[in-house]
């Protein structure tokens, strides 16, 4: 179905406000700690209603913040100022058990994407189940303590002063840079020193199927390498590898499976500085040459698949070339443990049919283009408190129509070291303009020890020879 109307656009403006329930103040007291404003901050908001709902968020550890929260309840006599200071909403009331379907679709409008929920309208239902949040490794927790105090906004809106961890461990969300604090440390979550998407599969590789609008499918096997040249945690006790200081990030992928595309390898160089853009280098067998893509080819579609390079990871673009807006805090329904990989399901068709879901919180981030050729105009990203991984991806297109709906479920996977993280587990993306979808197998296993002399043109040319970079 194709919708012509965005879903929802929450906003903390539209009467949605910021909620924190018991189970997260738990989740935070564990892993990100809560702390609200001060009591003058408090004082300041009561005489303005449009500054309602602003809330700090601390990644640290933070004791006092909560100690001096309970004190200023207890001197304010009742929960009814700290209420209206945060403006609380309505809780859902959902609870572990119960079958969401076509006759109480209502139930979980607002917490699903507009096409999901027309799913369920029609016919689709699940469980509602509990899910445990983890957290990331103890040594990203510690490089956030020890480095996000001297993180700063450059003129250009790139970082400044940062070495590991997650750069901005608080929050405001009435400071007018929320979004691109929020989009930061996003960007710099932890997903390991590196990683292997798709190790984690029973094949050891990407398994990605791209659906057509009448059912037929097609899949493809793809090998997925990635390294942190910045922002390094757990292989070495430097932050960054030594010479590599300019670079972010580097990721090979390349097709094993059809045949038509078997062996088309791409090298993705992601620079820190905000001028330079990304290094984009293509191997094509048919035409046995590497090229560099320019720029605008990360908005191309990588066939046959509905995915485009700035969809990987629901949002992967470079930071300083966009705008955000953080819309607010919200209920929605992920998977924080998908139960089987992959998931079971008809043929044919994108959607589960025995996973659960539960009810995840989020922040809602907006995401806009400088550059107005683009090819997304906006994009909304979900993205869980906790580890800073996006839950769902919603993008509109120019005239408003709502165009792509994109999922992520969760599977916990352990490190080297013993330590349980989260992965990515099945990624779903739907395109509502041509009924096309694509259903992505992608659990990863991290710190595989990579060195970045594999990220280079020499391995694609090693490929070109009839090499392969597994």
């Amino acid at each position: 179905m194709i919708a012509t109307a965005p879903p929802f656009v929450p906003s903390t403006n539209s009467g949605q406000a910021l909620r924190f329930s018991k189970d997260e103040r738990r989740v935070f007291q564990q892993n990100h700690r809560l702390n609200v404003a001060t009591d003058n901050e408090i004082s300041r908001r009561r005489g303005s209603r449009k500054s309602r709902g602003a809330t700090i968020v601390s990644a640290a550890p933070n004791r006092r913040a909560i100690s001096l929260l309970a004190l200023g309840l207890l001197i304010a006599g009742c929960a009814a100022l700290f209420s209206a200071s945060l403006s609380y909403s309505a809780e859902p009331d959902l609870k572990p058990g119960d079958t969401i379907g076509p006759q109480n679709w209502e139930r979980v409008k607002g917490m699903v994407g507009e096409n999901l929920l027309n799913r369920i309208k029609r016919g689709y239902s699940f469980q509602i189940k509990n899910d445990r949040s983890i957290g990331p490794p103890r040594e990203f927790v510690a490089a956030t303590a020890k480095y996000a105090g001297t993180v700063k906004l450059g003129p250009k809106g790139e970082l400044l002063n940062y070495a590991a961890g997650q750069p901005f461990s608080n929050v405001d969300s009435s400071d007018p840079q929320a979004g691109l604090k929020m989009a930061w440390n996003f960007y710099w979550r932890w997903i390991g020193d590196d990683y292997k998407t798709g190790g984690g599969t029973g094949q050891g590789k990407i398994i990605r199927y791209a659906i057509e609008r009448d059912g037929s499918e097609r899949r493809a096997d793809v090998l997925h390498h990635s390294i942190k040249t910045r922002g390094r945690v757990s292989l070495s006790a430097d932050v960054v590898l030594p010479g590599y200081e300019h670079i972010d990030w580097m990721q090979l992928r390349a097709d094993e499976y059809p045949r038509d595309t078997s062996g088309t390898t791409t090298l993705e160089i992601r620079y820190a500085s905000p001028d330079r853009e990304d290094d984009l280098y293509i191997y094509v067998p048919s035409i046995r040459r590497v090229r560099r893509a320019p720029p605008i080819q990360r908005c191309a579609t990588i066939a046959p698949s509905e995915f485009n390079f700035d969809d990987i990871n629901s949002f992967g673009g470079k930071i300083t070339d966009f705008n955000y807006r953080l819309q607010g805090r919200f209920k929605m329904l992920g998977n924080f443990g998908q139960d089987q990989i992959p998931f079971a399901r008809r043929p044919g068709d994108y959607l589960p049919s025995r996973e659960s879901w539960s009810v995840v919180d989020t922040y809602a981030l907006e995401i806009t283009p400088k550059d107005r050729n683009y090819c997304y105009p906006k994009k909304v990203i979900y993205i869980d408190p906790v580890n800073y991984e996006a839950f769902w991806t919603m993008i509109w297109d120019g005239s408003g129509s709502y165009w792509k709906e994109q999922f992520a479920f969760r599977s916990p996977v352990k490190l080297p070291d013993g330590q349980e993280v989260l992965s990515v587990g099945a990624v779903v993306i739907a395109n509502l303009k041509n009924g096309r979808s694509t259903l992505v197998d992608a659990v990863r296993v991290y710190n595989q020890g990579y060195q970045p002399s594999l990220f280079t043109l020499a391995t694609l040319q090693t490929v070109m020879r009839g090499g392969t970079i597994r």
